[in-house]
């Protein structure tokens, strides 16, 4: 049995995480075998790690859900791509197919849907199986580090331009200027907003600067001065059409409902696992929608690819640290202290 080296969450429990020797996994008909180029490193995966996500896992599995590579087996049943071939892949290692929401394209919120790194292993490692149904061929002039961070390009890209409303002229606001944030502001400022402001945290500053690169017309540091009035300020002041808000706490929407203009939107990516406390009474006054986001669809994951071949978006701009697999606490580290905006990983023998 061919082993290989892999970071394993092995207990639902802080810290219970460490690099091991699995098998290679063996491979369906319909599936392939993606040797691992580059694997991303997710903000949720420290968090799995140490034990501050709300929800459980069926351990032991590998962690990493955002990775390219290239193909070295495929099933009998897989007709689109071959060996040699240089894919990426969705997150949705497994869902049933046929339920309602399947069927229409919502397969991302199917019941029975099991993630790479949550539910099933992930590409923390050198070879991941991958059913062909959710695989996406990387254009020739893009590389296969950009690509492993097609996942969070297309969650900004499903939130801003599916799940949100976005004209020209408008203002909008990211709170949070982690990778998803920023292309949030890439993806409005390809929307033709007018106004973008980035709005960060406590050491977020080189975050903040790289901003501006990703289209942001404004940057706030909240922990050095207070964003409302200075949103307020722009344009009628009845405030943001949009808000798009990758944070996720308490604070984070109460400032949304305060800033959002009626009839605006606030579209909520970042998870806030704790009760907010407080009325969303503002909601009502102001006719404000509330939508919250989760995920991708296989459409979107080709418009971010075309995207990426065009130049249009440069993902890896995002990417400042890159590791060995064995150096994967080193990159948690980089993660949570804001050192690192992306960092990837390599697999070892």
């Amino acid at each position: 049995m061919k082993m290989m080296k892999a970071v394993v969450k092995y207990e639902n429990k802080p810290n219970a995480t460490e690099l091991r020797e699995v098998p290679v996994p063996e491979i369906g008909e319909s599936d392939v075998l993606v040797e691992v180029a580059y694997v991303g490193v997710c903000g949720t995966d420290p968090h799995m790690h140490n034990g501050t996500v709300v929800f459980k896992f069926n351990c032991p599995f590998i962690l990493g859900h955002e990775f390219a590579g290239k193909i070295v087996k495929a099933g009998k049943q897989v007709s689109k791509f071959k060996v040699g071939d240089r894919v990426t892949s969705e997150t949705h290692a497994d869902y049933c197919g046929s339920c309602a929401l399947c069927r229409s394209n919502n397969y991302h919120l199917c019941r029975e849907r099991k993630g790479f790194g949550f539910h099933l292993d992930g590409a923390y490692t050198k070879y991941v199986k991958v059913p062909g149904r959710i695989l996406h061929k990387v254009p020739e002039n893009v590389s296969l580090k950009a690509a492993s961070v097609t996942e969070p390009f297309c969650v900004a890209y499903k939130s801003v331009i599916c799940n949100s409303t976005v004209n020209p002229g408008d203002t909008v606001v990211v709170i949070g200027p982690g990778p998803i944030g920023l292309l949030c502001m890439k993806m409005a400022q390809l929307s033709g907003a007018s106004e973008i402001i980035a709005i960060g945290a406590e050491g977020d500053d080189e975050r903040l600067k790289l901003s501006k690169e990703f289209g942001a017309t404004i940057a706030i540091n909240s922990s050095k001065e207070d964003a409302l009035p200075k949103i307020m300020s722009l344009g009628d002041g009845y405030g943001a059409d949009l808000i798009v808000d990758t944070a996720g706490p308490a604070e984070t929407l109460k400032l949304s409902m305060s800033a959002v203009r009626p009839n605006g939107q606030i579209t909520k990516i970042g998870w806030g696992p704790k009760p907010v406390n407080f009325s969303l009474d503002p909601l009502i006054a102001k006719s404000v929608t509330l939508k919250g986001h989760f995920s991708h669809t296989w459409d979107v994951w080709e418009k971010c690819l075309t995207l990426m071949s065009k130049g249009q978006v440069d993902l890896e701009r995002l990417v400042t640290h890159e590791l060995p697999i064995d150096k994967w606490e080193e990159a948690f580290e980089l993660v949570e202290s804001k050192k690192a905006m992306k960092v990837v990983l390599t697999p070892i023998d």
